[in-house]
């Protein structure tokens, strides 16, 4: 009997009518027991017949596995050709949107415990939800909303989901009435059953399902399930617990043979509905709560030999099993053997379907047991733990030993060409932490060591690093000839991960050397890092390929670039790249004059915790950048730490921005004692480490302070070049075209036209620059300009400072309607208001969102539907 739940039958009925116009997700949450599967089941059951329902579920594993329920519902689908198996995430994604937009009638896709998913199955879920639209299904997931905490991943997923194609509901427990109602002849008390139950369906039905002992009421699930099992037959009990132990859809032919008399004990179990059959045939406690409390009935010592007689059963034939399951049995057990054997080959496993957060997961179980380990089996184990680790979670103490235990243990076996290339990648993890003096001591001697052994390979990757080393200090030249070095030394031979980390860094230094040949290099490198699966490589290519974009003001390429490289991070775990694209992205908004949304993503990135230095620099730097525009009263102390934490990494790529940040602040406020310091320490750097548009912008912000000489490389190919020689209006232009706006109207509120002033000065007032403005009217008069000649922003509406656009309470509701579809003639109607009106309404909402026309406006709210709504708690771009 399903209580209080008609009116979420009733919305999930009306949605599905709908899916088949455009489908639609709907999340459905509540705490565990609430009765979210009871509500899908009832659902289902009353679908027509040619509306097939496709179930996909997420398994408490020790790790979740790989796309297990995406790689369930393609199995069970069919029809997407006889490798699907082995496709990549987005190759199989893309086969799973194909067949469920081609199918002609609509159709039911639920996830079930969404809260126990993967990263790929997350993926997977915004994959889809963000195209479902052209797919006739109603997508349905399932969650405990008391197992979410602040930082869970699935909230990030339903931030990025457009706010208009998804539908929340939640469960709410059960009224005193409807406790009566389920209490029905039981004699029970409802008010007493509805203060020790909290109202919980599951709860109940346990409470309900036992016969009463005297006047004792069970106050917990445990007790409800316990007093249920005593009736039993105890070989009943002890095949219940037997199956306890089993976190996943259990299968009788796989899981039950090695139990007498299973078939006649799972046709019990299931009459008495303590088991629950599957579409698939496989079954499943009636609810997970009541699985782990049978399991927690037994002692540890029963509970072990459970998992054992489990583990002997599937190693009969463990390649009818998945890995994860083999290795949670023999954690289970306690066999350090099979944990050891595991845990490796399902770590490996996970890294090619680019799962690196569950790798990592696989090898720390078996780090649990590194005692027991052959010394040359322990040493692999932590070099493998501490590169999975390094780039899915965090590069703290732990990995940074643990690659100093793999060290220590190559030395004692003599193994020097993994001490080297141990002492490689110690090198790296310094340079993450902004730690530049260990990074090369350790880079040094790794090279100094392979120079002397025979393993090109090993001594071509040292090379290509030194190489990486020199670009990243901005000494271009210097990373061209250790990158070319480092190819030469594998002339001849297959090694594709040297190639793709030369070219990598070799095309970089070209490209911001201004070599066009550049950019072919790393489109080369990235197409080799895709083809070989070699994902680090891979999120390499996008940062500098990025980095270049937005520091030479192509800005549309920077667009596509950071989307593709943030969403190819987010997909394969890379936590350290994905931080620091994000900064990077930040960075683009700034030069697009979105200071707001530049804030906005940088205090995501800082505010999340376990980042090395490296991988919140950028959104450090940028976030103190934004607050100088901005004239916020932090931006001193924001831009002095971000000044710190550039010269800690030794690396001018860092120190140049935050020195330039420095020489625009000491313009702002007319601070003669900033300015010497600014340009003081932009002096000291080599020319040869300026780009060509960090050259022109150091000399722009020197013009401005009263310095005209010009140190470092001619500007006149950019867009600062006419300003350099006081034709602001022109360099205005330039910047307009490229749509780097900031500049752009810093330039037009610096020329010499009142008209162009005015409408450089109403530009900056909408991107919320309030310092420039301030600045710019400060000095009017001395630049021979009448106030009265030029239009001064008013402060906006209280609706308009609180949105990022500037956008008025009228404007919003006006762009609510655009986002329905309704003509300025159907909007006049709406709001009682002349046409006339409403297209002036229009002609605003299009400049301050920076849209050519209605389709772009579309566009925008689609990528950030948050623009109509409620700004998600945490960004996911």
């Amino acid at each position: 009997m399903l209580a209080e739940r008609d009116n979420e039958l009733a919305r999930l009925a009306a949605l599905l009518a709908a899916a088949g116009k455009g489908g639609h997700v709907v999340a459905i949450g509540g705490e565990a027991g609430i009765g979210k599967t009871a509500l899908l089941r009832e659902f289902a059951s009353g679908l027509a017949d040619d509306c097939e329902c496709i179930w996909g579920m997420c398994d408490p594993l020790l790790t979740p596995r790989p796309l297990g329920p995406v790689l369930d519902i393609t199995a069970m689908l069919g029809g997407l050709g006889d490798d699907w198996d082995t496709a990549g995430g987005t190759a199989l994604f893309s086969r799973l949107l194909a067949h469920l937009a081609e199918r002609p009638h609509p159709a039911v896709l639920i996830l079930e415990d969404v809260h126990w998913a993967d990263a790929g199955t997350l993926d997977f879920i915004r994959f889809l939800s963000r195209r479902i639209t052209i797919c006739p299904v109603l997508l349905i997931i399932s969650y405990r909303n008391d197992e979410l905490g602040r930082n869970h991943p699935l909230l990030q997923v339903f931030g990025d989901i457009p706010g208009n194609q998804m539908d929340r509901i939640e469960l709410h427990p059960l009224s005193l009435a409807a406790v009566a109602r389920l209490a029905g002849e039981s004699g029970r008390d409802a008010e007493s059953l509805l203060a020790i139950t909290g109202g919980n369906p599951f709860f109940l039905s346990e409470i309900l399902a036992s016969p009463e002992a005297g006047k004792a009421v069970p106050v917990s699930v445990q007790d409800a399930v316990n007093s249920r099992l005593a009736r039993l037959p105890q070989a009943h009990i002890t095949f219940i617990e037997a199956l306890s132990v089993i976190p996943v859809p259990i299968d009788p032919a796989l899981h039950c043979r090695w139990i007498e008399d299973h078939e006649r004990l799972l046709q019990d179990c299931c009459d008495l509905a303590i088991l629950i059959e599957d579409s698939d045939g496989r079954l499943r406690f009636r609810h997970e709560l009541a699985r782990l409390a049978t399991s927690n009935r037994c002692s540890s010592i029963d509970k072990r030999n459970l998992h054992q007689q489990h583990l002997v059963m599937m190693l009969e034939s463990p390649e009818r099993y998945d890995t994860g399951e083999l290795l949670h049995h023999a954690c289970g057990a306690g066999d350090a053997a099979r944990v050891l054997q595991f845990g490796p080959v399902a770590a490996e496993k996970a890294a090619r379907l680019g799962a690196h957060k569950e790798a990592a997961d696989y090898l720390e179980a078996a780090l649990a047991y590194i005692d027991e380990a052959e010394p040359e089996e322990a040493a692999q184990l932590y070099e493998s733990w501490a590169y999975e680790a390094a780039i899915s979670h965090r590069i703290d103490d732990r990995v940074i030993e643990a690659r100093r235990h793999a060290l220590t243990m190559w030395r004692a076996l003599g193994r020097k060409e993994k001490i080297a290339d141990n002492l490689r990648h110690l090198s790296r993890l310094h340079w993450y932490r902004g730690e530049a003096v260990q990074a090369n001591r350790y880079l040094d001697e790794a090279i100094n060591l392979l120079e002397q052994i025979e393993d090109t390979g090993l001594l071509a990757l040292a090379y290509s690093m030194r190489s990486q080393m020199h670009m990243l200090s901005s000494r271009m030249e210097e990373a061209i000839e250790w990158g070319e070095r480092a190819v030469a030394c594998i002339a001849g031979q297959a090694k594709a991960g040297v190639e793709v980390h030369a070219l990598n860094n070799i095309g970089t230094a070209r490209m911001f050397l201004g070599d066009p040949a550049g950019i072919a290099e790393l489109e080369r490198s990235l197409g080799m890092a895709l083809e070989n699966n070699l994902h680090e490589d891979a999120a390499r290519v996008f940062t500098n390929l990025s980095e270049y974009a937005v520091d030479m003001r192509r800005l549309a390429l920077a667009e596509t670039i950071l989307d593709r490289g943030i969403a190819f991070d987010t997909k394969h775990d890379l936590d350290s790249w994905t931080f620091y694209l994000l900064g990077r992205q930040a960075q683009l908004r700034l030069e697009q004059g979105r200071l707001q949304e530049a804030e906005d993503i940088c205090r995501s990135v800082i505010g999340t915790p376990g980042q090395t230095l490296l991988m919140k620099l950028p959104a450090r730097i940028m976030l103190a950048r934004a607050q100088v525009r901005m004239g916020e009263d932090d931006a001193a102390r924001l831009l002095a730490k971000a000044h710190k934490d550039a010269l800690a990494t030794g690396e001018v790529q860092y120190c140049i921005p935050v020195l330039i940040g420095m020489a625009e602040r000491a313009w702002l406020t007319g601070s003669e004692a900033l300015a010497a310091d600014a340009l003081g320490g932009l002096d000291r750097i080599d020319a040869c480490c300026f780009s060509l548009w960090t050259a022109a912008e150091y000399a722009f912000w020197q013009r401005l302070l009263g310095r005209e000489a010009v140190p470092v490389r001619t500007a006149s190919d950019t867009a600062f070049g006419p300003a350099l020689g006081g034709d602001f209006s022109a360099s205005g232009m330039a910047f307009a075209r490229l749509g780097a706006d900031y500049f752009a109207n810093l330039c037009f509120g610096l020329a010499d036209s009142p008209q162009t002033v005015s409408s450089g000065f109403a530009a900056l007032h909408r991107q919320g620059a309030k310092a420039v403005v301030a600045r710019l009217t400060e000095l009017l008069e001395s630049r021979g300009l009448k106030r009265d000649d030029v239009i001064l922003p008013r402060g906006p509406y209280k609706a308009a400072r609180e949105n990022p656009f500037g956008l008025t309470a009228k404007e919003m509701t006006v762009l609510e309607y655009l986002a329905e579809g309704l003509s300025n003639a159907e909007i006049a109607d709406e709001m009682s208001r002349s046409q006339r009106t409403v297209e002036h309404h229009v002609s605003a909402i299009l400049q301050k969102l920076e849209a050519e026309n209605r389709l772009a406006v579309l566009l925008k709210l689609r990528e950030q539907p948050w623009i109509i709504g409620e700004p998600a708690a945490e960004t996911g771009r």
